[in-house]
């Protein structure tokens, strides 16, 4: 059985609206599934109700306007001396 992943950012980084699952978007969020219906609870209610297994495009979309863009960010550290091997 082969697992697939979804493309969640295009190219320039920016988040693909489609409809998500709950985990989708823990995911999209990098939280526990919990913490992101606490979110939704919170701050989008009116966007909290799932018709089905998925949220729809407008339903996420207020999800997003109301939580924020999820960004990916990299953090890269350049080392100046390299490091000693150990013994």
């Amino acid at each position: 059985m082969q697992k697939t992943t979804k493309q969640i950012f295009d190219e320039q980084g920016n988040l693909i609206i489609r409809p998500y699952r709950l985990m989708d978007l823990a995911t999209i969020y990098d939280v526990s599934p919990r913490t992101i219906r606490r979110w939704i609870d919170a701050k989008a209610p009116e966007h909290g109700k799932k018709k089905k297994k998925y949220f729809t495009v407008d339903q996420v979309q207020g999800i997003v306007t109301a939580l924020g863009i999820p960004q990916k960010i990299a953090v890269v550290i350049p080392m100046r001396q390299p490091l000693k091997q150990a013994v």
